[in-house]
């Protein structure tokens, strides 16, 4: 994997290149539509290597906070299921 590490202020910021469903982190950002059901792409291949706790998680949050779907500008976070990251956001 390639990576860039940048300065922000007082953040680092850390650019990778790679499977974002390797990734041995704390939180990865997905690129999810509004449904957040899973589909394809980047959304999809979280999904499928995550397994099924994501989905739970997702369709929880369409339930309770996001009966429309999710605002665009929003962010929700899951667990990460079967992932190496702890957490999807």
């Amino acid at each position: 994997m390639s990576t860039g590490e940048y300065k922000i202020g007082k953040a680092r910021v850390l650019l990778v290149q790679g499977d974002i469903t390797e990734m041995d982190t704390d939180a990865i950002v997905n690129a999810a539509n509004s449904s957040l059901m899973g589909g394809g792409g980047v959304d999809g291949a979280i999904h499928r290597k995550g397994g099924p706790k994501i989905l739970e998680e997702c369709k929880r949050i369409r339930a309770t906070e996001w009966p429309d779907g999710l605002p665009t500008g929003k962010a929700v976070i899951t667990t990460g299921g079967n992932l190496k990251a702890k957490y999807v956001i």
